[in-house]
């Protein structure tokens, strides 16, 4: 076999000749984007000719027992699984494959005879060899001939872009799109090199470049078994992404399972089975990237939102109240600490500290850390199936639309650590799918009736962090949560009615909740009717497309409306009313610009689109019943939509449910 690398410096290509990589399963998958490639790419263009070492920081290797099999002429190789240093390998591959392919494109014929001797001087399949591709391999169901190979079907999309023949019809996953892009990037780069210089020129970049590539130099850590990585990974990662607090806790847990695991250790608790618990995160933070609904919502947030839901107060207490105090404020959820206050936790099960809060704490560190993988895990996982209810498979409808309204409304930062608690409850079954639909729908409530009357969007928030946690830490049944949360929302909830009534509601309350508000009305009033559409709560709450915008029945500008002084301060006092508001289209809001009310609903006589002819069921209401529209019909209809508010959003589920499950319907 080649030589063992050292704990030593070494150059690149010093590091790759006579070895092969990959990256283990329970690793994060590609992640570097346009800064990081960036950063490279103008490291790499600042060095060129610089004969002087660039270090590229710290590789940590775990050597693996088997080695690659090659062919008879020559040794076989190491195989070493990359801890840390994936992100950086995998770019410089890429790289590289770039600056070979941009080479191959160039017909040595047409090159001048200064740019061909150059040109024929570099020896490009040595690289090929030593960093992409070596024939030397021997190919088998488990071993390719690429030098470096990816995790699952990361490997399948990095192979395909070393061969030249990318599908992007099999571009699946955030990572497929960031190892195509970074390879475009790179050969972008050098297609806008190849127009700025001379032949001669260019030829060279691309022979100094690889050049510059093979002689970068890291620090090369080489080890036997994860413990031993686990002892360097947190304080030398030092180039790249930094670590989120996720793979600092891996880090962290790995190597308290190391220093504790003894012969009597429970079954599992392993270094590989938090490694492995820590590889299925990954997987569920690549689904979860890829749904709309949970798209924005980064790995770190999901682990504190497990914190806030899942770790026992008595616990972290005395932790948090000396951060309390040393940092001068209150850290009521402990959520900007949680990553300090879990070490706090593990350390003192790990070293038997003989704290009153551990006198009779119920697990060792192992056990502790046991549940702790396996929670965190399945909140991972509760996530990514929140996030895609409703998309696949078997689902049911009341859930649905009930997850499609709490995301419409788009308050998740206050209720995710309780909706991911709830959900950990159900998919254990101990809740029902009717108890459920409750939950939700009370978060719904909370989420709309709180909200509308508050003006900062976390007002209440610890309230409802506190009931996760009552959930996450004890055996709460649905119906001592339904009752709970409604005793929270009434602790919290203002003059709900008061707000709606507000005259200067249009300005009061948020756009999107207006049009929140207004969209569930046109489901009711819609379903009276024995109406149905193909609208979209969705679309009603972003505006998504300008599909539905507010429109001032009396318009907001009084200038086409020919009023009297006393016409024109009742006007000023009531048209940002709730009454005075309805929904349309954008196209069909323009058109209507400040038209006094009498023109905007007979403009179907003038064959042009008006109230009459309205896609909403409210305002061609409004029209059919109203020949002129002033104070009075204001303050009508004002009292029509809040009893249908009060009804719609109460906590009394005889009142609630029938307009709460209203749901959108296709035309028959």
């Amino acid at each position: 076999m080649t030589k063992r690398l050292k704990n030593t410096d070494y150059r690149l290509n010093q590091i790759f000749e006579g070895n092969a990589f990959h990256i283990p399963r329970y690793q994060r998958f590609y992640s570097w984007e346009r800064p990081e490639w960036s950063d490279l790419w103008k490291d790499l263009s600042n060095i060129i000719g610089n004969n002087g070492k660039h270090y590229m920081g710290t590789v940590i290797c775990k050597a693996e027992l088997d080695p690659v099999r090659t062919s008879e002429n020559t040794n076989d190789y190491r195989e070493y699984g990359i801890v840390d240093g994936q992100q950086r390998f995998t770019t410089l591959v890429l790289l590289v494959k770039a600056i070979v392919s941009t080479y191959t494109d160039i017909d040595p014929d047409g090159l001048s005879e200064g740019a061909n001797t150059r040109y024929t001087k570099i020896d490009i399949e040595s690289y090929r060899r030593i960093f992409v591709f070596d024939p030397a391999i021997r190919s088998t169901s488990k071993q390719s001939r690429f030098k470096l190979r990816l995790q699952d079907d990361d490997n399948d999309m990095f192979e395909d872009i070393l061969r030249d023949d990318v599908d992007e019809t099999a571009m699946e996953t955030p990572s497929h799109d960031r190892l195509v892009d970074a390879y475009r990037f790179y050969k972008q780069k050098l297609n806008n090199r190849q127009k700025e210089h001379s032949q001669v020129e260019f030829v060279g970049q691309l022979d100094d470049l690889l050049s510059t590539i093979q002689s970068l130099q890291f620090v090369v850590y080489t080890v036997k078994n994860p413990e031993e990585a686990t002892l360097i990974f947190e304080s030398i990662n030092d180039r790249g992404i930094g670590l989120s607090n996720l793979d600092k806790t891996k880090s962290f847990l790995m190597h308290k399972v190391y220093l504790t695991q003894t012969e009597e250790a429970p079954m599992g608790v392993t270094v590989d089975g938090v490694q492995s618990r820590f590889g299925r995160i990954y997987r569920w933070m690549q689904d979860i990237a890829e749904t709309d609904r949970t798209s924005d919502v980064g790995e770190d947030r999901i682990q504190r939102y497990h914190y806030i839901s899942t770790i026992d107060t008595k616990v972290n207490s005395s932790y948090l109240r000396r951060e309390t105090g040393r940092r001068n404020k209150t850290l009521r959820s402990g959520a900007s600490v949680y990553l300090g206050a879990l070490k706090w936790h593990f350390t003192n099960l790990q070293r038997e500290n003989d704290l009153k809060t551990y006198s009779s704490y119920p697990h060792d560190c192992l056990e502790e850390i046991d549940l702790y993988t396996d929670s965190l895990s399945r909140y991972y996982s509760h996530m990514e199936s929140i996030g895609s209810y409703g998309k696949d498979g078997e689902y049911n409808p009341n859930i649905d639309w009930e997850l499609r309204k709490i995301f419409a409304l788009d308050r998740l930062g206050n209720f995710y650590p309780l909706l991911l608690a709830v959900w950990d409850e159900y998919e254990s079954d101990n809740f029902s799918d009717e108890e459920l639909h409750e939950i939700l729908q009370l978060i719904e409530v909370a989420s709309f009736r709180i909200y509308t009357t508050v003006s900062r969007s976390d007002t209440g928030r610890t309230r409802f962090y506190t009931l996760a946690n009552n959930i996450g830490t004890g055996e709460k049944d649905a119906a001592w949560i339904v009752e709970d949360l409604k005793r929270r929302i009434r602790s919290k909830q203002n003059d709900f009615e008061g707000m709606l009534r507000n005259q200067n509601a249009y300005n009061q309350i948020r756009y999107k909740d207006l049009r929140y508000l207004l969209y569930s009305y046109e489901l009711y009033l819609r379903s009276e009717e024995k109406g149905g559409d193909e609208s979209s709560i969705e679309k009603a709450a972003e505006n998504a497309g300008n599909d539905y915008t507010l429109d001032h029945i009396w318009p907001n500008d009084t200038g086409k409306l020919e009023l009297t002084k006393e016409d024109e301060e009742i006007h000023e006092e009531v048209k940002h009313s709730l009454g005075n508001l309805t929904l349309t289209t954008g196209p069909r809001n323009s058109g209507w610009k400040n038209l006094p009310y009498q023109k905007k609903r007979d403009r179907i006589e003038e064959g042009k689109s008006g109230y009459m002819n309205s896609d909403f069921t409210m305002t061609r209401k409004v029209a059919r019943e109203n020949e002129q529209w002033g104070e009075e019909e204001i303050e009508k209809r004002l009292n029509d939509i809040v009893d249908f508010a009060k009804r719609r959003w109460s906590l009394e589920p005889d009142e609630r449910k029938p307009l709460s499950t209203i749901r959108p319907s296709a035309p028959e």
